[in-house]
């Protein structure tokens, strides 16, 4: 079997010729684009640096599939520039290798890429500005490449403020109803005897108050991608309604007999652990395994701790110009600061720092950051530790849920029984602290 090797690095280049060549391939290796045609009709595989010097692998790539070339594709980077990945899976690339990688993660990837059979479309590539260069956003961006080649439904999963919703739209504009709207549906913001009219609509006398008809999220998404975001929230009882939509994409809206298909992508997101809700009898399986047909989850930033300098780079020239000032980046000590940081409010937690930063340094650099840590933080991972002693091994499967109720309970006894704001406290909707109390008992 013949590989086709294009990397502008001469070692590289070298070392994936050995290693191939060790294994009985006939490898062609090359420095650059030029004269690459004339070997593709004979080989099996072509592996593609995304940036040579003077062009995009990528580019080349999609010259090629313009000129009919369907050969399966391995890219490879140094980089992790979601623009990149997300184009490289969206071209049809098997699989993105980043540098550097083993001989048994190269092979593993041929082996992959010499079973599969491409399935192209053209690309719908789109410049966004999405910041990680962490190998664990690399896979995140691998996997929304693989979303943007297909209409399967997507669970988005992970903590709250790890920018769920900023993958769903990545998601969407690099589609093909990138011209669509991209329509959002926060669960949790709505009381539930109002969901099904928020999502499916209603026609005028449908119910008290419904004086005119009113389109729901569906229809207005329609040709575009709706995003359902929180769906763990969702009540047991209104389940079975969302997923007869998810199954027949269609839908009825509230007081009419007449049914409307939605032309529409679904998206969902959570911070919860649905395998678990589904296991305690919380979550529909049947619904759970419809809205996951691809899964991507985004981990916490304290997992990712490469991403910060970035991210504060990115979040500073948002800053500077959205606010009129002129903040030159950040002293190295502050910077130190927040890579020590847990960040519990993940990405939006290291947003509004910048902001508030940016704000009170205008010019120059960032000497100093107002993290909410400190003493109080301490005794509480000291706390926490104590309690990790004391609680027996077998009693740890439900020490979550029960913290979680005792930390409920002991709110609701200091704010007199005030849900609302018990629920404002724990910057949650009273929606969600409602359906958690459920959950819990």
């Amino acid at each position: 079997m013949r590989i086709v090797v294009v990397d502008d690095d001469f070692g590289v280049l070298h070392s994936i010729k050995r290693v191939l060549s060790s294994k009985g391939f006939d490898v062609v290796a090359l420095q650059s684009s030029e004269g690459l045609e004339e070997y593709l009709p004979d080989s099996n595989l072509l592996l593609m640096d995304i940036r040579l010097e003077g062009e995009r692998g990528t580019e080349v790539v999609e010259k090629l599939r313009a000129k009919g070339f369907n050969i399966p594709v391995i890219f490879i980077t140094a980089y992790t520039d979601a623009d990149a990945v997300v184009s490289a899976s969206r071209l049809g690339a098997v699989d993105v290798l980043k540098k550097p990688f083993s001989s048994q993660e190269l092979l593993q990837a041929v082996k992959n890429a010499l079973e599969f059979v491409p399935k192209l479309e053209p690309s719908y590539s789109k410049e966004l500005k999405v910041v990680g260069s962490s190998r664990a956003m690399f896979e995140v961006f691998k996997k929304v490449g693989l979303a943007c080649q297909n209409e399967l439904n997507v669970l988005i999963t992970g903590e709250t403020g790890v920018g769920k919703e900023v993958v769903a739209k990545l998601i969407h504009e690099n589609s093909p109803r990138k011209k669509g709207p991209f329509v959002i549906l926060h669960c949790p913001a709505i009381p539930w005897d109002l969901f099904e009219a928020e999502l499916f609509g209603y026609v005028k006398g449908a119910f008290t108050g419904a004086l005119v008809d009113k389109k729901g999220k569906a229809k207005l998404a329609e040709g575009g991608t709706l995003f359902l975001d929180e769906i763990g929230d969702l009540p047991y009882k209104l389940q079975a309604k969302l997923l007869a939509f998810v199954e027949r994409k269609s839908f009825f809206p509230l007081g009419s007999s007449r049914e409307e298909k939605a032309d529409v992508r679904l998206i969902f997101a959570t911070n919860r652990d649905l395998k678990k809700m589904v296991e305690e009898g919380k979550f529909r399986e049947d619904l759970y395994y419809r809205i996951s047909q691809l899964e991507i989850h985004v981990p916490p930033l304290r997992e990712r701790k490469e991403d910060i300098k970035p991210l504060v780079e990115y979040f500073i020239a948002l800053a500077n110009a959205e606010l009129g000032t002129s903040v030159e980046g950040v002293e190295e000590q502050a910077l130190r600061k927040l890579m020590d940081y847990s960040f519990p409010g993940n990405v939006r937690e290291l947003k509004n720092l910048v902001y508030k930063a940016v704000l009170e340094t205008r010019f120059g650099k960032i000497k100093d950051f107002a993290l909410h840590e400190g003493k109080k933080h301490a005794s509480f991972e000291k706390a926490l530790e104590l309690l990790l002693d004391a609680v027996p091994e077998e009693e740890l499967p439900n020490l979550l849920e029960r913290v979680e109720l005792y930390l409920i309970k002991k709110l609701l006894e200091r704010c007199s029984g005030n849900k609302s704001k018990v629920a404002s406290l724990l910057g949650i909707s009273r929606n969600t602290l409602e359906s958690r109390l459920r959950n819990l008992k």
